[in-house]
């Protein structure tokens, strides 16, 4: 076995390990308040993102050298939108003219357009399918950030897409509430085996966490040369 191989498996097999670790979280009571807005997961989340900018902040030359200034500054705009999308639940009915909001918040994963079904398709029984934004953005991302460095026009955007060695990650959130397989198998649950509960995995607030640490691995390896000397590239 070449070293090549040893250190992408082993990178794997650890992120699996995680996903596996989260699955059993998601299935116990977690003490205190796990899972509210203000609480431990949420910070962590927090941390995780501030720690991901800080890491870019620390590698600024030798990342822009690797790829491009453009592309960095692109890619740190959107670590920072996405820090304030985790924080804006202070937002909260702070504004009167968030009527458009579910949670009436300052941010656009809970903007209520985004649920809006654009077309409908109905396959089995009388469970449509719902063509939404939301589930645009999701199929979007999921193939970006898994095969972006392989599909010729978003090369130019490596630094955003996930790194080889922790791309399995994505394919690993498919299975979370957020994912395309998640929505799948809870289709199929009511209209073949007429099951009202839906499929779940790992939690919406676990599944963030397992993608922000994967976001924080990405740009370490990205950062470091030493964490990609023996990667599969």
């Amino acid at each position: 076995m070449n070293s090549n191989s040893w250190s992408a498996k082993n990178y794997s097999l650890c992120i699996v390990i995680l996903f596996l670790f989260f699955v059993v979280l998601s299935n116990i009571s977690l003490p205190g308040r796990a899972y509210r807005e203000n609480g431990y997961i949420e910070a962590l989340q927090a941390i995780l993102i501030v720690s991901v900018l800080i890491v870019g902040f620390i590698r600024k030359g030798y990342l822009i050298n690797s790829y491009s200034r453009f592309t960095y500054w692109l890619r740190q705009s959107l670590v920072s939108l996405l820090l304030f999308e985790e924080i804006s639940y202070l937002t909260a009915n702070r504004f009167d003219f968030l009527d458009y909001n579910i949670q009436s918040e300052l941010n656009f994963h809970n903007s209520s357009f985004l649920v809006e079904g654009l077309v409908s398709f109905d396959f089995l029984g009388n469970d449509s399918i719902n063509l939404s934004p939301y589930l645009l953005i999701n199929i979007f991302f999921t193939i970006f950030f898994y095969s972006g460095d392989r599909i010729p026009f978003f090369k130019r955007f490596n630094i955003i897409c996930l790194h080889p060695l922790v791309r399995i990650g994505i394919l690993l959130f498919l299975f979370s509430d957020y994912g395309l397989l998640n929505i799948a198998f809870t289709y199929l649950s009511k209209n073949l085996f007429f099951l009202d509960n839906s499929f779940s995995v790992v939690n919406r607030e676990l599944s963030e966490l397992f993608m922000y640490i994967i976001f924080l691995l990405d740009i370490v390896i990205k950062s470091f040369p030493r964490f990609k000397a023996n990667s599969c590239e």
